[in-house]
């Protein structure tokens, strides 16, 4: 069980804030955090909060929620809670900018990052730090709020109306136990259209925040339905990149809908894995102390291949629909797979093969070992529904 976190969130001031009240807040905040064991800092620009709280799980999440609901500030976004190895402030309680050096002084235990640079250098390479420099760059401010919003996201509101896309849900079953193991979500209209059709109107510049708001859905929805099994979902992985609620805001869905977040296996298509193995390992390595497990979809079909498994080992691999086609009689394809399955057990991996839909290719699939499948064969995606009713073949 993860000891230490950090919860890092910004929001907008009802009002403007004096100095004298910015020096009263710091100094009460320093106060509390001292007594609560947490450490971080608060920075104020322009009618904008950032703040960082780190420290024990029930501490911080205690009192975020006093944050929350003080109504000197509206629009909280939550940018990040995740596990934290060690403190980044273990050295003072609070930080802050937009003050006075001779005010600064009154308030033990404040630094001022922006104004002075040494605080910031000293702070660990990490996430921390690089929110901080992008919130010193004006990104993550909000601007000055007189009016009722509400008061907690994980992400910006859509601007289409929240049905006009929706979830098709398709089993993967596990064949020795002829169970279900999972459900895959697959993006679909509001009257059913293939998930292309939804994504072509979608501009470029909103791609990351749709993508963002779909995985939550399909979560929710998931939910709602009843869900028992694992739940997968699609995954972009330049999404962790340009987005640092990308799988934060996930994990926080799972959390309000009680989804525990073991059962949340993100998808993510070899193809779209461009540029370093290495640092993309890094970024979704961080996110197994969640509890997430990770799945390459449509290994064989991009050009990672095995070289992919040298630096990111995830928990599934599942093949190519494309091998699967005919694979009872085709020698190359059948050659290509022993040899992934191989790789595969020696390196823990779980292999699901997709696509399926005669009992000629999982007769052979199941010959070699595999046993979790999925594919027409057992059952077709059921629209806004969880099918119970798969077929598997003796």
């Amino acid at each position: 069980m993860t000891d230490l976190i950090h919860l890092i969130y910004c929001s907008a001031a009802a009002r403007p804030l004096s100095r004298e009240e910015l020096a009263t807040l710091l100094s009460r905040a320093r106060a509390n955090n001292a007594r609560l064991g947490i450490t971080g800092m608060l920075l104020y620009i322009a009618g904008s909060f950032f703040q960082v709280l780190e420290g024990p799980p029930d501490s911080v999440d205690g009192l975020f929620e006093a944050i929350r609901r003080d109504t000197r500030h509206r629009q909280l976004t939550v940018i990040i809670r995740e596990p934290l190895a060690a403190r980044n402030f273990a050295e003072w309680t609070m930080g802050v900018a937009d003050i006075t050096p001779a005010e600064l002084d009154g308030v033990v235990g404040a630094n001022d990052f922006f104004a002075r640079g040494e605080s910031f250098t000293e702070i660990g390479e990490g996430r921390a730090k690089k929110l901080l420099a992008a919130f010193r760059q004006g990104r993550w401010r909000a601007a000055l709020s007189d009016r009722s919003v509400p008061g907690l996201t994980t992400a910006r509101p859509d601007s289409k109306p929240p049905n006009w896309f929706t979830f098709a849900f398709q089993p993967i079953i596990h064949a020795p136990s002829r169970s279900i193991y999972s459900y895959e979500a697959l993006l679909r209209g509001p009257d059913g259209e293939p998930a292309a059709t939804i994504l072509q109107g979608i501009h470029p510049a909103q791609r990351v925040r749709f993508n963002e708001r779909s995985r939550t859905a399909a979560v929710e929805l998931a939910a709602r339905l009843g869900l028992t099994t694992r739940l997968n979902i699609n995954f972009m992985p330049s999404d962790v990149r340009l987005s640092p609620t990308a799988i934060s805001s996930l994990i926080e869905a799972a959390r309000r809908c009680d989804v525990p977040s073991s059962r949340l296996v993100l998808e993510i298509l070899e193809s779209d894995i461009i540029g370093s193995t290495e640092d993309f390992a890094s970024a979704i390595n961080a996110y197994r102390t969640a509890g997430l497990t990770f799945a390459i979809d449509d290994f064989g079909a991009g050009y990672a291949g095995l070289n992919l498994l040298a630096e990111f080992q995830p928990d599934l691999v599942k093949l190519d629909m494309q091998i699967a086609r005919g694979i009872e009689s085709k020698g190359p394809r059948q050659a290509i797979v022993r040899g992934i399955l191989h790789t595969c057990q020696d390196l823990g991996i779980d292999v699901v093969a997709e696509g399926v839909e005669t009992s000629d290719e999982y007769s052979w699939f199941r010959s070699e070992g595999i046993e979790l499948f999925q594919g027409f064969l057992f059952a077709k995606p059921g629209f806004e529904c969880l099918p119970t009713d798969c077929h598997i073949p003796n």
